[in-house]
This record gives structure tokens, sequence and C-alpha cells, in this order.
């Protein structure tokens, strides 16, 4: 048992064990845990909850708040989130929260874009040439209607643009679960076309490790934790499995 009030952070909820935790200010993952007796106290969680396939009848009796999103896939949520209410109120601290990081981003020549950090050399006409921060080499940035591209040249960031905005057709995926596994390459467009995540964001992801053979869906949700499209890209498979039901 954890007697404190707060837990600072991000938390995976272990099988067995109660957390008297009043207020939880990142994600929660309870999804492996025996969350019957597990949250008694729990009112707020800061980011998003999974509690997918856990016993949640009466895991949160006091649960008023989830900033993010809310994965209950197989809960009985008539009786699960007795005073949980919908907010639109963390939508707008978000927004609000991500004008400010890029309005002191920028009194220093930084930007994040696809949650890449970079320091803009130039800008002009809907078109930056950037320098991510730890590099050398030049890059670009395109935006136009409100979404924004990068590639290693005007013509790569272009053309990622036109992805993004484009009709990205997600049905061949509609029958994937978590347990399809793939190439890493049509993994590759499956991640980009369901999240619209750029070509640099993941050659930027991929650098350093060594993915071979097949990877499955779910290790692909795992290994992108954090990472820009990662909620997007698991809430696309969990939103298939409770429509399925």
């Amino acid at each position: 048992m954890n007697n404190s009030k707060t837990h600072i952070g991000n938390l995976i909820a272990k099988p067995g064990t109660r957390y008297d935790f009043e207020e939880i200010t990142g994600s929660l993952d309870a999804s492996g845990a025996d969350t019957k007796a597990a949250f008694p106290k729990l009112t707020t969680v800061g980011g998003y909850l999974d509690a997918s396939g856990a016993d949640t009848k009466a895991a949160f009796p006091k649960l008023t708040t989830v900033g993010g999103s809310l994965y209950a896939s197989g809960a009985d949520t008539k009786t699960a989130f007795p005073k949980l209410k919908e907010r639109n109120a963390s939508g707008v601290a978000l927004t609000m929260c991500r004008a400010a990081l890029a309005a002191a981003l920028a009194l220093d020549g930084l930007a994040m874009d696809d949650g890449i950090l970079v320091r803009v050399i130039s800008a002009r006409g809907g078109v930056r040439r950037v320098q991510i921060v730890g590099q050398t080499k030049i890059s670009y940035i395109v935006e136009r209607a409100g979404a924004t591209a990068h590639g290693a040249t005007l013509a790569e960031a272009r053309a990622d643009l036109l992805l993004k905005l484009g009709n990205r057709d997600t049905t061949p995926y509609k029958a994937w679960t978590p347990e399809t596994t793939a190439s890493v390459q049509d993994m590759i467009v499956a991640y980009r076309t369901i999240t619209g995540a750029c070509n640099a964001g993941v050659s930027r992801f991929l650098n350093g490790k060594n993915y071979k053979g097949k990877v499955s869906v779910g290790f692909v949700i795992e290994e992108t934790k954090g990472q820009y499209g990662h909620e997007a890209f698991r809430a696309f498979f969990m939103q298939g499995k409770k429509d399925s039901k």
C-alpha cells in the first residue's frame, strides 16, 4: 500500500497491489492489475488511463477526471466509472500548454514539429529551413492547412505533406488486431497511414534500432510509447477491438 496522496509521473499498476493515491499526474496503465480494489481513493489521472482487460467493475469509485484517452475495452463501464464525467477543460488546457511551449521555444529560435525539436534557420512562405537539435545537417519543414511535414530535402517534405493532407485509407488495417504481424516496412506504412507521422520522424525513431523479420501491432504499440502518433495508433486498434464485441 502507498499512502502518499499524489504520484508524480506515469504509473504501471502491479497485480495484487493497492494504491491509495488520490491523483496520478501522468498516465496510468492498469491493464494488468487486479483493479477491483486497487484504486479506492483515486480521483484524477493527468494523462491517459488504460483499464482494458482489467476487472474495472469497482475499480475507480471516486475517479472524476482523466486528462487523456480512456481505454476500457472489455470493461463493464456502466459500473466501472460511476463519477467520471466528460470534460472539455483538459483539451483546452492541452491547447494552451502547447501554445505556451511554442511561444517559449520561438523566443530561442526553436520549434517543435512532429515531436522533433529544431532550430529555425530561415522561414518563407510556409517553408522553414531547420537544423534538428543535436545534428549539423539542414532539413526542411513545410506547412499548409494546419499540417506540417519534415524532410531531408524540400521535395521530401512536400511529399510527406501531401500524404498528411491526402485521404489516408486505413481500411486495410481494420481487420488487424494487436496480435497481427507484418514486415517492418509494412508496419511503418501502417503507422504512418493511421497516425500521419512524417517520414523524418519515423526515421529518427528507427535510428539505432535493428528490427528484423515480422513485428506485431502490440509490439509497435509498446515500442512507440511517448512517441508522436502512439496514442492514435493504439486507439485505432483498441477501438476496433471494442467495436467487434
